[in-house]
């Protein structure tokens, strides 16, 4: 068995109406499906292309989707055996299908967070899955926080999270530290403040309290920034997540060098874990 890498790339999830989503967001993708892509009258339909869909839960957190796809086209009437090199007819019949091409997604609900074994795949899962769970989604990049306040040049919202600790209760910082008391206050583990904008400027004034604020990085659980650049294109800052790719070492199968989803997902879901 060959040991074989395997990078899964990072975003962020956005879903219409659910934030955040939920594990019931996703109850319309069937556990196993069968798609098929087909041209022709459909008396005479001629199946291109055929794609296996297995959707697994883990832990009630993780979402796992792998995708096993293979294509009609191109064919080849002969083949060359690798043994002795010598040509001959294809064993496979011109009707038959390998699904030899596999695509791994796994979306974190707790995190919100959506890894894909392949981002060039990211535009066309996104139309998969927004045709999927009726709703509109988007895979937004995450980028750290120099690139992020170098780039951006409006901001749309700002959401910050505490769950008290030493730090913020006892924390100069007028903002954690009320946040801090507003949650023993109400009996609540947890506080949130949503801070919207229509496309504010990213100003000196707004820079030097995100700034203040990652200075104080453990005072928060959480810190979300949604801007946009010159040219429109969102992006979103999370603390959470400074790095935008993660990879895995997976044992390939004999013979067919394929890997097996579920050793897929278990290696990656423990890495997510820091297990």
């Amino acid at each position: 068995m060959v040991n074989k890498p395997l990078k899964f790339s990072i975003f962020q999830l956005i879903i219409e109406t659910e934030s955040p989503f939920t594990l019931e967001t996703f109850s319309l993708i069937e556990d196993q499906k069968l798609e098929t892509f087909e041209i022709g009258p459909k008396e005479e339909k001629e199946t291109l292309s055929i794609k296996r869909v297995n959707k697994e839960c883990f832990e009630d957190r993780f979402i796992a989707l792998y995708f096993n796809e293979g294509n009609k086209f191109p064919y080849s009437p002969t083949v060359i055996d690798a043994t002795d090199l010598k040509e001959k007819d294809n064993p496979r019949p011109a009707e038959d299908i390998e699904l030899d091409d596999q695509f791994f997604v796994l979306i974190d609900i707790s995190s919100q967070r959506i890894y894909l074994s392949d981002q060039r795949r990211r535009g066309t899962f996104t139309t998969w899955l927004k045709e999927k769970i009726n709703k509109e989604t988007n895979i937004k990049s995450i980028i750290n926080e120099g690139d992020f306040l170098n780039k951006i040049k409006s901001v749309s919202k700002i959401s910050l999270s505490i769950v008290p600790n030493l730090f913020n209760i006892s924390s100069q910082d007028t903002l954690s530290h009320n946040l801090a008391n507003d949650i023993y206050g109400f009996g609540a583990e947890k506080a949130k403040l949503e801070l919207e904008y229509n496309n504010a400027r990213m100003t000196d004034i707004i820079k030097d309290k995100f700034n203040k604020v990652l200075g104080r990085k453990s005072d928060f659980q959480e810190v979300t920034i949604i801007g946009r650049s010159d040219e429109g294109f969102e992006s979103i800052f999370n603390l959470e997540e400074v790095i935008s790719k993660l990879v895995i070492d997976v044992l390939a199968q004999e013979k067919t060098n394929l890997l097996n989803p579920t050793i897929v997902f278990n290696i990656l879901i423990a890495k997510i874990k820091g297990i």
